[in-house]
């Protein structure tokens, strides 16, 4: 292979990569929608948005105390105005408690959202597992499938720093 066929066979590989990356992204895109939608669809309190659902599951789930910064950066938000709105909210209706912790504040789920939750896990095997199933009946390794979406989290976040340190636009 001359030096001009490899130059050749590697732009059409990064136009195939650059091409398979945007159907990847658009799928993403596709799949958060989907998700947010299910999650603020099946929650048995009216009016909560997904971040809300998402707030009040990671409170039930993890069983513990929280920061909001503790919640914001395990679900990647920059916006701490979103979380902390979103978690006074989720205090009104009484599906979480706050307290100081020294300058802190702490935030518990309440059984209402460990009901909610618990209603959740069970739609979810209802309607979502047998799915999940059926595909790992063909292959899918969910494990490594979630491995590889965390490091593709990781590889985006990086890029999203790297872009707006090159813009000059770094918060």
């Amino acid at each position: 292979m001359n030096v001009r066929t490899t130059a050749v066979s590697s732009k059409a590989g990064s136009e195939t990569l650059s091409e398979e990356l945007s159907q990847l992204e658009m799928s993403l895109t596709v799949l958060w929608n989907s998700a947010r939608r299910w999650l603020s669809k099946r929650s048995s309190v009216n009016g909560l948005s997904d971040l809300d659902v998402f707030l009040m599951h990671m409170l039930a789930y993890r069983n513990t105390a929280l920061r909001a910064s503790d919640l914001a950066f395990a679900l990647a938000i920059d916006d701490m105005h979103l979380v902390s709105y979103s978690l006074k909210k989720l205090t009104k209706l009484g599906l979480i408690t706050s307290a100081k912790s020294g300058k802190e504040v702490v935030y518990r789920a309440t059984k209402a959202a460990a009901d909610d939750r618990g209603a959740f896990l069970e739609d979810r095997s209802r309607y979502v597992e047998p799915a999940i199933r059926d595909l790992m009946v063909s292959g899918l390794d969910v494990g490594a499938l979630t491995k590889a979406l965390r490091t593709l989290s990781g590889v985006y976040e990086q890029a999203a720093r790297a872009a707006a340190f090159e813009k000059g636009s770094v918060d």
